[in-house]
Protein backbone atom coordinates (compact mmCIF):
# COMPACT_ATOMS: atom_id res chain seq x y z
CA UNK A 1 0.00 0.00 0.00
CA UNK A 2 1.37 3.42 -0.97
CA UNK A 3 0.73 6.78 0.70
CA UNK A 4 0.91 10.11 -1.12
CA UNK A 5 1.57 13.21 0.99
CA UNK A 6 0.58 16.47 -0.71
CA UNK A 7 2.40 19.39 0.90
CA UNK A 8 6.00 19.04 2.04
CA UNK A 9 6.17 22.02 4.35
CA UNK A 10 7.29 21.68 7.95
CA UNK A 11 4.34 19.56 9.09
CA UNK A 12 4.27 17.39 5.96
CA UNK A 13 8.01 16.77 6.21
CA UNK A 14 7.71 15.93 9.92
CA UNK A 15 4.99 13.40 9.11
CA UNK A 16 7.17 11.79 6.43
CA UNK A 17 10.01 11.43 8.93
CA UNK A 18 7.70 10.12 11.66
CA UNK A 19 6.21 7.54 9.29
CA UNK A 20 9.65 6.36 8.19
CA UNK A 21 10.97 6.21 11.77
CA UNK A 22 7.95 4.20 12.93
CA UNK A 23 8.48 1.60 10.21
CA UNK A 24 4.86 1.90 9.09
CA UNK A 25 6.04 2.57 5.53
CA UNK A 26 9.45 2.35 3.95
CA UNK A 27 10.66 5.04 1.57
CA UNK A 28 9.57 3.04 -1.50
CA UNK A 29 5.95 3.26 -0.39
CA UNK A 30 5.79 7.03 0.19
CA UNK A 31 5.31 9.69 -2.49
CA UNK A 32 5.65 13.38 -1.65
CA UNK A 33 4.07 16.13 -3.74
CA UNK A 34 4.93 19.82 -3.53
CA UNK A 35 5.25 22.65 -6.08
CA UNK A 36 8.87 23.13 -4.97
CA UNK A 37 9.75 19.44 -4.89
CA UNK A 38 12.30 17.95 -7.24
CA UNK A 39 10.99 15.19 -9.52
CA UNK A 40 13.12 12.31 -8.29
CA UNK A 41 12.89 8.72 -7.09
CA UNK A 42 15.11 9.35 -4.08
CA UNK A 43 14.82 12.78 -2.47
CA UNK A 44 17.40 12.85 0.33
CA UNK A 45 15.93 16.10 1.66
CA UNK A 46 12.72 14.19 2.44
CA UNK A 47 14.03 10.89 3.77
CA UNK A 48 14.81 9.28 0.43
CA UNK A 49 11.18 9.08 -0.73
CA UNK A 50 9.98 9.67 -4.26
CA UNK A 51 8.89 13.29 -4.83
CA UNK A 52 7.12 15.14 -7.60
CA UNK A 53 5.69 18.58 -8.28
CA UNK A 54 2.68 16.94 -9.99
CA UNK A 55 -0.10 16.18 -7.49
CA UNK A 56 -2.15 14.08 -9.92
CA UNK A 57 0.84 11.90 -10.73
CA UNK A 58 1.49 11.27 -7.04
CA UNK A 59 -2.14 10.48 -6.26
CA UNK A 60 -2.43 8.00 -9.14
CA UNK A 61 0.47 5.98 -7.73
CA UNK A 62 -0.96 5.80 -4.19
CA UNK A 63 -3.75 4.01 -2.34
CA UNK A 64 -4.22 6.78 0.25
CA UNK A 65 -3.62 10.54 0.17
CA UNK A 66 -2.65 12.83 3.05
CA UNK A 67 -3.39 16.51 2.43
CA UNK A 68 -0.90 18.63 4.40
CA UNK A 69 -1.92 21.93 2.80
CA UNK A 70 -3.35 25.23 4.04
CA UNK A 71 -7.16 25.60 4.16
CA UNK A 72 -6.95 28.58 1.82
CA UNK A 73 -5.64 26.39 -1.04
CA UNK A 74 -7.27 23.05 -0.31
CA UNK A 75 -10.18 23.50 -2.72
CA UNK A 76 -7.77 24.04 -5.60
CA UNK A 77 -5.95 20.84 -4.65
CA UNK A 78 -9.21 18.87 -4.27
CA UNK A 79 -10.40 19.99 -7.70
CA UNK A 80 -7.05 19.05 -9.22
CA UNK A 81 -6.94 15.50 -7.79
CA UNK A 82 -10.68 14.74 -7.88
CA UNK A 83 -10.60 12.22 -10.71
CA UNK A 84 -7.34 10.57 -9.64
CA UNK A 85 -8.50 10.00 -6.06
CA UNK A 86 -11.62 7.94 -6.83
CA UNK A 87 -12.10 5.02 -4.42
CA UNK A 88 -9.20 6.06 -2.19
CA UNK A 89 -8.73 7.27 1.38
CA UNK A 90 -8.18 11.02 1.81
CA UNK A 91 -6.73 12.29 5.09
CA UNK A 92 -6.81 16.05 5.62
CA UNK A 93 -4.97 18.11 8.24
CA UNK A 94 -6.22 21.45 6.87
CA UNK A 95 -7.55 23.52 9.80
CA UNK A 96 -11.30 24.06 9.75
CA UNK A 97 -12.02 21.85 6.73
CA UNK A 98 -14.77 19.35 7.58
CA UNK A 99 -15.31 15.85 6.24
CA UNK A 100 -18.53 17.15 4.65
CA UNK A 101 -16.57 19.82 2.81
CA UNK A 102 -14.16 17.19 1.51
CA UNK A 103 -17.04 14.97 0.39
CA UNK A 104 -18.66 17.85 -1.51
CA UNK A 105 -15.50 18.37 -3.55
CA UNK A 106 -14.60 14.71 -4.17
CA UNK A 107 -16.22 11.65 -5.80
CA UNK A 108 -18.82 9.75 -3.75
CA UNK A 109 -16.65 6.65 -3.25
CA UNK A 110 -13.82 8.57 -1.55
CA UNK A 111 -13.30 7.82 2.16
CA UNK A 112 -12.27 10.77 4.33
CA UNK A 113 -10.69 11.32 7.74
CA UNK A 114 -10.09 14.76 9.24
CA UNK A 115 -7.07 15.23 11.51
CA UNK A 116 -5.92 18.17 13.66
CA UNK A 117 -2.25 17.80 14.63
CA UNK A 118 -0.19 20.55 16.25
CA UNK A 119 3.30 21.86 15.58
CA UNK A 120 5.06 19.84 18.33
CA UNK A 121 4.81 16.93 15.85
CA UNK A 122 8.01 18.51 14.53
CA UNK A 123 9.77 17.15 17.64
CA UNK A 124 7.62 14.00 17.91
CA UNK A 125 5.71 15.43 20.89
CA UNK A 126 2.51 16.50 19.18
CA UNK A 127 -1.07 15.52 19.77
CA UNK A 128 -3.37 14.76 16.87
CA UNK A 129 -7.16 14.48 17.01
CA UNK A 130 -8.76 12.33 14.33
CA UNK A 131 -12.40 12.38 13.22
CA UNK A 132 -13.45 9.73 10.67
CA UNK A 133 -15.88 10.61 7.89
CA UNK A 134 -18.95 8.49 7.21
CA UNK A 135 -17.31 6.19 4.67
CA UNK A 136 -14.10 5.59 6.61
CA UNK A 137 -13.52 1.96 7.58
CA UNK A 138 -12.00 0.55 10.77
CA UNK A 139 -8.86 -0.23 8.80
CA UNK A 140 -8.70 3.38 7.62
CA UNK A 141 -8.91 4.64 11.19
CA UNK A 142 -6.23 2.19 12.35
CA UNK A 143 -3.93 3.37 9.55
CA UNK A 144 -4.38 7.04 10.45
CA UNK A 145 -3.76 6.27 14.12
CA UNK A 146 -0.48 4.60 13.20
CA UNK A 147 0.59 7.45 10.91
CA UNK A 148 0.15 10.13 13.57
CA UNK A 149 1.37 7.95 16.46
CA UNK A 150 4.79 8.29 14.83
CA UNK A 151 4.87 11.99 15.79
CA UNK A 152 3.13 12.02 19.17
CA UNK A 153 -0.14 11.13 20.87
CA UNK A 154 -3.43 10.45 19.06
CA UNK A 155 -7.03 10.82 20.21
CA UNK A 156 -10.15 9.86 18.28
CA UNK A 157 -13.06 12.32 18.62
CA UNK A 158 -16.46 13.19 17.22
CA UNK A 159 -16.14 15.73 14.44
CA UNK A 160 -18.33 18.30 16.19
CA UNK A 161 -15.39 18.84 18.59
CA UNK A 162 -12.79 19.48 15.89
CA UNK A 163 -13.14 23.27 15.71
CA UNK A 164 -12.79 23.50 19.49
CA UNK A 165 -9.77 21.20 19.37
CA UNK A 166 -8.26 23.37 16.64
CA UNK A 167 -8.66 26.37 18.93
CA UNK A 168 -7.15 24.55 21.92
CA UNK A 169 -4.39 22.13 20.87
CA UNK A 170 -3.99 23.32 17.29
CA UNK A 171 -3.52 27.00 18.14
CA UNK A 172 -2.44 26.38 21.74
CA UNK A 173 1.31 26.16 21.01
CA UNK A 174 1.24 29.78 19.80
CA UNK A 175 -0.34 30.89 23.08
CA UNK A 176 2.17 28.86 25.09
CA UNK A 177 5.13 30.31 23.17
CA UNK A 178 3.92 33.79 24.07
CA UNK A 179 3.75 32.73 27.73
CA UNK A 180 7.27 31.27 27.54
CA UNK A 181 8.58 34.45 25.96
CA UNK A 182 6.87 36.64 28.55
CA UNK A 183 8.09 34.59 31.52
CA UNK A 184 11.62 34.63 30.11
CA UNK A 185 11.35 38.42 29.74
CA UNK A 186 10.46 38.53 33.42
CA UNK A 187 13.61 36.55 34.16
CA UNK A 188 15.70 38.96 32.09
CA UNK A 189 14.09 41.91 33.88
CA UNK A 190 15.17 40.45 37.21
CA UNK A 191 18.79 39.89 36.10
CA UNK A 192 18.94 36.46 34.42
CA UNK A 193 20.62 36.14 31.02
CA UNK A 194 18.30 35.64 28.03
CA UNK A 195 19.69 32.19 27.25
CA UNK A 196 19.32 30.95 30.82
CA UNK A 197 15.89 32.56 31.24
CA UNK A 198 14.56 30.75 28.17
CA UNK A 199 15.99 27.43 29.31
CA UNK A 200 14.56 27.81 32.82
CA UNK A 201 11.17 28.83 31.45
CA UNK A 202 10.86 26.13 28.79
CA UNK A 203 11.93 23.35 31.15
CA UNK A 204 9.56 24.66 33.83
CA UNK A 205 6.71 24.59 31.29
CA UNK A 206 7.67 21.10 30.14
CA UNK A 207 7.99 19.73 33.67
CA UNK A 208 4.72 21.30 34.77
CA UNK A 209 2.88 19.76 31.81
CA UNK A 210 4.43 16.38 32.62
CA UNK A 211 3.20 16.70 36.21
CA UNK A 212 -0.36 17.22 34.98
CA UNK A 213 -0.21 14.20 32.66
CA UNK A 214 1.61 11.79 34.96
CA UNK A 215 0.01 12.61 38.33
CA UNK A 216 -3.47 13.12 36.82
CA UNK A 217 -4.05 15.72 39.54
CA UNK A 218 -6.15 18.77 38.77
CA UNK A 219 -3.96 21.78 37.85
CA UNK A 220 -5.46 23.65 40.80
CA UNK A 221 -4.16 20.96 43.18
CA UNK A 222 -0.69 21.17 41.64
CA UNK A 223 -0.78 24.96 41.82
CA UNK A 224 -1.59 24.77 45.54
CA UNK A 225 1.46 22.52 46.05
CA UNK A 226 3.66 25.43 44.90
CA UNK A 227 1.73 28.17 46.69
CA UNK A 228 2.80 28.73 50.32
CA UNK A 229 0.93 31.18 52.60
CA UNK A 230 2.42 34.63 52.17
CA UNK A 231 5.03 33.26 49.75
CA UNK A 232 6.42 34.23 46.36
CA UNK A 233 4.04 32.23 44.17
CA UNK A 234 0.84 33.61 45.67
CA UNK A 235 2.18 37.14 45.17
CA UNK A 236 2.72 36.39 41.49
CA UNK A 237 -0.70 34.71 41.18
CA UNK A 238 -2.31 37.82 42.61
CA UNK A 239 -0.88 39.81 39.69
CA UNK A 240 -2.09 37.24 37.14
CA UNK A 241 -5.61 37.33 38.56
CA UNK A 242 -5.68 41.15 38.63
CA UNK A 243 -4.83 41.21 34.92
CA UNK A 244 -7.42 38.55 34.03
CA UNK A 245 -5.01 36.04 32.53
CA UNK A 246 -7.52 33.20 32.81
CA UNK A 247 -10.17 35.11 30.89
CA UNK A 248 -7.69 36.17 28.22
CA UNK A 249 -6.60 32.58 27.57
CA UNK A 250 -10.20 31.33 27.50
CA UNK A 251 -11.11 34.04 24.98
CA UNK A 252 -8.06 33.18 22.84
CA UNK A 253 -9.18 29.54 22.53
CA UNK A 254 -12.76 30.62 21.79
CA UNK A 255 -11.72 33.02 19.01
CA UNK A 256 -9.37 30.46 17.45
CA UNK A 257 -12.21 27.90 17.44
CA UNK A 258 -14.56 30.41 15.80
CA UNK A 259 -11.96 31.08 13.12
CA UNK A 260 -11.72 27.33 12.47
CA UNK A 261 -15.47 27.28 11.75
CA UNK A 262 -15.10 30.25 9.40
CA UNK A 263 -12.38 28.52 7.38
CA UNK A 264 -14.78 25.74 6.39
CA UNK A 265 -16.85 28.28 4.43
CA UNK A 266 -13.94 29.84 2.50
CA UNK A 267 -14.60 29.76 -1.25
Amino acid sequence: MKLCIIGLGKIGTALVQGILNSGLYDSDHLIGCDPKAEDTKNNEEHGGIKTTSNNVKGVKEADAVLLAVKPQVIDNVLEEISEAVKGKLVISIAAGISNSHLKEKLPLDVRTIRVMPNTPVLVKSGISAIAPGRNATEEDVKLVNKIFAGVGEVVEVEENLMDAITGLSGSGPAFIYIMIEALADGGVLTGISRELALKLTAQTMLGSAKMVLETENHPGVLKDMVTSPGGTSIRGIEVLEKHGVRGILIDAVKEAALRSKELNSID
